[in-house]
Formats: structure tokens, sequence, C-alpha cells
């Protein structure tokens, strides 16, 4: 099942959203990501979190209507929206999850919501980051990602190194790397091919592709 996670993040594509929500099997709203829904026309199957970044006319509007499954929780909790809103699509029977909304200017949000991407490895789930100019993978044995015009791929290591590094498809190629954490080797390699196959036998890499 693909469900579609919306956070509360930095979202202005509106064509991206589109793209993703007609993907979606089941589209769940973290928190203020249901703002982010309804400012493009689009409605969320769940709405989850504490609600304190929905305006009250959305919220009255949602439980009036039941437009929404809504599933809250308290403003002081242990967990994110976002984190929470996986944890519900994992329940659910999700085999692969998209994240639109989980950047911003918080790093240190977004720094947590990419480490969220470990849950969806535990669970053996596909799926990604992706924003406006990015789209971010945790890897832990392989990836193939279809060439982009205009993208760079960056692979960055995990503490304390990825072992056994293999690219196919990029320009500057690794053959059996140790990635350690703390360089920045990996950055803005570039397609050759039409497809890149990024692959790795120890640890874990993160997998950007990004354009300027």
């Amino acid at each position: 099942m693909n469900v579609l996670i919306v956070g509360s993040g930095s979202l202005s594509d509106e064509s991206l959203v589109k793209k993703y929500h007609q993907w979606a099997d089941l589209v769940i709203a973290a928190d203020g990501g249901q703002m982010h829904l309804k400012k493009f026309g689009f409605k969320s199957d769940i709405l989850l979190g504490d609600c304190d970044s929905i305006d009250d006319a959305e919220l009255a509007e949602i439980k009036a209507h039941n437009d929404s499954e809504l599933i809250t929780f308290p403003k002081e909790k242990d967990y994110t929206d976002l984190e929470l809103a996986i944890d519900a699509a994992i329940e659910r029977g999700a085999t692969n999850i998209v994240l639109l909304g989980a950047t911003g200017t918080r790093l240190d949000h977004t720094t947590a919501n990419i480490h969220l991407l470990y849950k969806l490895i535990e669970h053996n789930i596909a799926g990604y980051i992706e924003d406006e100019y990015n789209r971010i993978y945790l890897v832990n044995e392989s990836l193939e990602i279809k060439k982009q015009d205009g993208y760079k791929v960056s692979i960055l290591p995990l503490p304390p190194y990825a072992g056994g590094v293999t690219t196919k498809g990029l320009a500057y190629p690794l053959t059996d790397a140790k990635l350690t954490f703390g360089t920045g080797l990996g950055i803005s390699n570039e397609f050759c091919d039409e497809t890149a196959i990024i692959s790795l036998k120890e640890g874990l890499i993160l997998v950007f592709v990004s354009r300027d």
C-alpha cells in the first residue's frame, strides 16, 4: 500500500503534492500537514497529531463533516507528529511511504525526520523524503534511481562508516569503498547513465538526489 504522509514543514510545490496525492492509497496529515493539503485543495484520509498547528475552523469542519479520521494526541508527548504518522502507516500495512513537508527552516526537525527513515528500513518499507529540491533516502543494502536532468547525487555515510560502497551509472564511481563519517567525499556526483545503482555491505548511507 502506498502511503503519503504530509508534515508541517516547508511545502510550496503544488505539483509535488498532486503527484503523490494521486499515487497514494492512503493520505495521512501530520498536524499542520493538513493545512498544506487544504491550501492546494486536497484532503487527508487521516489527520493525526496534537493539532496545535491547525486553525480552529479547519478542525471544527473536520469534526463536523468527518472529512478525515481524527487521531489526537496531547501536546506534551514523547514522539513527534511525523513519527506517530509513520507508526500509523506501518500499522495499516504500508509498503511504500513518501514524506512531504518533512524539511524546512528548523534543521533539528529536518534532521530528526531524516532519522525517522530508519523506521522504514526496520519494517522493510520502501520510501523517502521529498521536497522541491531534494529527494532523501536512507539505504542499508542497495538503491536504484533513475536519471534526473539537473540533479546531483550525494552519498553520505552515517557513523562510524559505511563499507563496501559500490556505484554504477555515476560519473565518479566507487568500488567497494569505505566512506568514513566526517568527510564530504560522496558529495555532488553526477548521472552518466539512465539508471544509477548504489550498494553497500556495511552500515548506512544517506543518498540525496538534489538540485540547486
